[in-house]
């Protein structure tokens, strides 16, 4: 029998970004789940300035959610996950609507 795990957090508004800690560079969080070892893992898209993650393209981001960068922000496309505690403070960008 398999045993549900209490996070104990409050809901989280998705999408927002949050800083991966384990690159050090921003990811924007857009949900999160227990995995298969009962861990809290949230699913997040990687944050990056090129175009292209290998042959895929990137999902641009106009204008930039950071105000301090003049540089475009991309989105990678794949949703990938990690646990909760892989990750930072939540920053006070805003997923632009489309």
């Amino acid at each position: 029998m398999k045993k549900k795990m209490d996070t104990g957090t409050v809901d989280e508004i998705f999408p927002h970004f949050r800083k991966y800690l384990k690159s050090g560079h921003p990811a924007l969080i857009v949900g999160d789940q227990i995995s298969q070892n009962n861990v809290a893992e949230y699913r997040f898209r990687k944050v990056t300035h090129n175009e292209r993650e290998g042959r895929h393209v990137n999902e641009k981001i106009y204008p930039n959610p950071n105000s301090s960068d003049p540089k475009p922000m991309y989105i990678v496309k794949r949703v990938r996950h990690d646990a909760k505690k892989n990750f930072g403070k939540k920053y006070p960008w805003k997923y632009p609507k489309k």
